[in-house]
Order: C-alpha cells, then sequence, then structure tokens
C-alpha cells in the first residue's frame, strides 16, 4: 500500500491496539490493506482518504466484492465503515466524507441456527466420553457440562475452581472471546470431573508439568497443553462408533448446554450471563432453538383450556345447571370454581414448569373476575 494509506492505517491501529484483541486487529488490517490495493489498482490518482467519493471510489468497491460471501463482505463493510467514522469522529485531516457506506450496502446473511444434539444422541455422546475415562474426554465433558468454548477449557487456571460457601464451588472463565470474565456454577458431577482432572494432571512426568505450562488446568498426563485440533480430532475418534450423521464438533456441546438451559425455563438475562454473551441478541440465537417445543407446550395449553371449560360438579354451587344466558353472579361462581380447581392441580403437580404455568393462568383469571366485577 502507498506511504499515505499505510501512515494512517498503522496510527489507526495503535490507537486500537490496548483494547482490541490481536487477532481483530489483524483482521482489520487485512481488510483495510485490501481496500486500499483495490483504490491503488483502479484509482491511482487518489492519495487520501479525504479525497474518496460514494462515485465511483466505494460503489466500484462494494461491485468488486459483490460475489464474496456474505458474511465475508458484510464483516469489510462494517469495519470500513467504522474506520471512517472513527477518522471523522477523530477529526483527522484525512477524514472521508460521511456518508460513503450504510446499512443499505449490507448483504442479506444466511438466518443461523444453533445446532444442538438431538437429545439421544447428547446422552449417547456423554455416555461414551465417560467410558473412555481419557483426559481429552474428560476435558470434552467439561465443555458439555459448562457450555464454554473450546478455548477458554483449554486456558482454564489450574485454581479456576473456586469454593464460595459449603459444598458450593464456581468455575472462573478466563478473559475469551467477549475479553471478559465470568463465573460458572458447578454441580456435584463438574466437581468431582474437575476433581479427576486435577488428578490426572501430569502425574506420569517424572519432571511434573513444564514451567510455561505450569498454571494451566488443562495438561494431559503426559504434560502436555492440547490444543483445538487435539480435542476436535479426539471428539471425532470417541464417537465416530455411533455411526451418526449429524457433524459432532466441540462448539455443538456447547449449543447443547445453552438449548438444554434454555428448555429448563432459564431466564434469557441469566443465561446471557452464563455462557458469557454480551447482548441478549445472541443469546435468542441459542434460546430460538427451543421454539422446536412450542408443538409440545401448545398441547399442554390445549390441555389446561379443556380443564377450565370441564369444571367437576362437586367444585360448583347447588343451582350449577345454568340457563342458556347465565347472570351475571353464576359466570363469577363459575369462575371461581374454575379458579378452585386450577389451584388443586397447582398444588398436586410435582412438575416445577407446570405449576408455574398454571399460578399465571389463576392470576390472570383472578384479574379477569375482579375487573367483570367492576362491570355489575
Amino acid at each position: 500500500m502507498n506511504i499515505p494509506f499505510q501512515q494512517t492505517i498503522d496510527l489507526y491501529l495503535r490507537r486500537w491496539n490496548p483494547t482490541l484483541r490481536p487477532s481483530t486487529i489483524l483482521g482489520k488490517r487485512g481488510i483495510l490493506k485490501l481496500f486500499t490495493r483495490y483504490l491503488r489498482e483502479h484509482y491511482p490518482e487518489v492519495q487520501s482518504f479525504s479525497q474518496l467519493q460514494r462515485t465511483p471510489h466505494i460503489d466500484g468497491w462494494l461491485e468488486h466484492i459483490l460475489y464474496t460471501k456474505p458474511i465475508s463482505r458484510n464483516c469489510s463493510i462494517r469495519t470500513l465503515r467504522l474506520f471512517f467514522e472513527d477518522l471523522t469522529h477523530w477529526q483527522w485531516a484525512d477524514a472521508p466524507p460521511t456518508g460513503l457506506l450504510d446499512d443499505q450496502d449490507l448483504a442479506p446473511e444466511e438466518v443461523y441456527m444453533p445446532r444442538p444434539l438431538p437429545t439421544d444422541l447428547d446422552q449417547a455422546v456423554q455416555q461414551a466420553l465417560i467410558e473412555a475415562n481419557t483426559f481429552p474426554a474428560m476435558g470434552l465433558l467439561l465443555l458439555r457440562y459448562t457450555g464454554m468454548r473450546i478455548g477458554e477449557m483449554i486456558d482454564l487456571n489450574l485454581h479456576a475452581m473456586e469454593g464460595t460457601g459449603p459444598d458450593t464451588y464456581t468455575l472462573r472463565v478466563p478473559l475469551g472471546k467477549t475479553r471478559s470474565e465470568r463465573l460458572i456454577p458447578l454441580d456435584a458431577r463438574t466437581i468431582a470431573l474437575i476433581q479427576r482432572i486435577i488428578e490426572q494432571r501430569g502425574c506420569r512426568r517424572k519432571r511434573g508439568v513444564p514451567a510455561p505450562f505450569a498454571h494451566y488446568l488443562m495438561i494431559s498426563a503426559f504434560g502436555h497443553h492440547m490444543q483445538q485440533q487435539n480435542y476436535s480430532a479426539n471428539l471425532q475418534q470417541l464417537t465416530a462408533h455411533l455411526h451418526s450423521t449429524e457433524h459432532i464438533h466441540c462448539h455443538r456441546l456447547r449449543h447443547t448446554f445453552a438449548t438444554e438451559m434454555a428448555r429448563a425455563g432459564m431466564p434469557v438475562p441469566a443465561l446471557m450471563k452464563l455462557l458469557g454473551h454480551r447482548t441478549p441478541k445472541m443469546t435468542m440465537r441459542y434460546v430460538e432453538v427451543a421454539q422446536v417445543d412450542v408443538r409440545k407446550a401448545y398441547d399442554e395449553a390445549v390441555v389446561q383450556l379443556r380443564l377450565m371449560h370441564t369444571v367437576q360438579p362437586q367444585a360448583l354451587p347447588p343451582h350449577s345447571a345454568l340457563p342458556s344466558q347465565p347472570a351475571p353472579d353464576q359466570l363469577l361462581s363459575l369462575m371461581a370454581a374454575t379458579i378452585a380447581r386450577l389451584e388443586n392441580l397447582r398444588r398436586d403437580t410435582h412438575d416445577p414448569a407446570e405449576a408455574k404455568r398454571l399460578l399465571r393462568l389463576v392470576k390472570r383469571l383472578r384479574k379477569t373476575a375482579y375487573d367483570f366485577k367492576g362491570f355489575l
């Protein structure tokens, strides 16, 4: 790239360097380099970003990247737009005119849907990992039990499991994709798993764990700090006998964990904190897959509606035989009997989720009855 462009881009990246990951800085540099290369090849007379115009410079570049994948094209557009906006906001001398790029330039992206493992396959994968009882298998189980990213699991500190009370522990997840730490509550099976990992950690080396890896938890029995490709290869090997048509990879264990928590009724803010997401939008991409349960929830609601319309005779007052056009007091009596019946169902159920749904329904009926009295 020519000297004017290079000086501006280098200064720009140095300014962002303290707050962005090295890989992010590298990606920005690559996109800006490709853009300035395009300018040099097609518009050599442009020597500064301040000389850019929507036509022909930006329109020509958009046409140049038209046939790249939508996600790659949008990444380039967003990076370049942020670059232009920063130059303008910082009032640099070579800042381009405003409005060179906008949202209308973004290409429609494919709808992303998380792919959790089917329930039967998930159980079979967990069983295969438990039976293997190898160090990589235990690391993969830890992914499934906690929903961590593979990079976060690899970088866990030796003392990442912290006690927070009597027999209660949390796992301190290191800086990862979102550049922030978080604490994951641990259940008994995960605590036992981490204890087994610590017991097998580098125990076969006479000289102990090498110094550069001493602070990591995930050290194999031979003192190796395994990388992502090692865990991926082990997962493929340990699940090959299942002969599944599903593509089983490490990140699907995280999707499965997130979907399991969402289906169990965990609120979105708590799930967002658990997964280490910055925005609810990302978390909803995991929750959205739980919409396959809409039919089940609908069927359960229909059952409750049938109970509302089919009140047991003993729950009705003596004049339960209502005329074709019941009086207001009779409607109130029927609503009271319906509420009483639903309350009995709520107390008798052993399913917390069903009890919660019944409680919401009772509250709505009580409010309806209260509002109805106001018209009498």
